[in-house]
């Protein structure tokens, strides 16, 4: 199970469609350059190229559909816990402070988007759950983490 905010998963709806349209799209120059030199098919790199292509974001389409019938969608919770949807200010052990959104399985961030983060990520495995002014310990890559959570919206 695979779970998305209401517009992660139109994202990835928008994603499926724009792969679809792309492979249709290097369809049609693929047909086009076989109509243009029937007689070097074999040597036809706009065709060989197209086929490669489809083939990589076929399979991209596969895992995406894969990931949507699979998927489950949530509403941010009204407890005062970090969830997914919850936008989580914390401090780490430097004293930094950091603010991320906590989002679906995939996000699909665009540039104003970049401090939303997957409830998959190491770093939301370790702050999920957590209340304001828990201090949580683990790792996160290679380096061990102290964060204090310092606000939850």
């Amino acid at each position: 199970m695979y779970y998305f905010l209401v517009e992660d998963f139109r994202r990835l709806n928008e994603q499926i469609e724009k792969i679809n349209r792309k492979i249709a799209e290097i369809g049609k120059d693929m047909g086009e350059s076989c109509r243009e030199g029937a007689e070097t098919f074999h040597d036809n790199f706009v065709y060989e190229d197209g086929e490669r292509q489809q083939y990589m974001l076929s399979t991209h389409l596969r895992k995406l559909i894969g990931i949507r019938n699979s998927a489950r969608i949530v509403a941010p919770g009204p407890e005062l816990i970090v969830s997914i949807g919850k936008t989580v200010k914390f401090r780490d052990q430097s004293g930094t402070e950091h603010i991320h959104k906590i989002g679906s399985y995939l996000t699909f961030n665009s540039s104003d988007d970049d401090f939303i983060i997957s409830y998959n990520s190491p770093l939301a495995r370790l702050i999920v759950g957590a209340k304001k002014d828990e201090v949580r310990m683990g790792k996160v890559g290679h380096t061990s983490q102290s964060i204090t959570i310092t606000d939850i919206s």
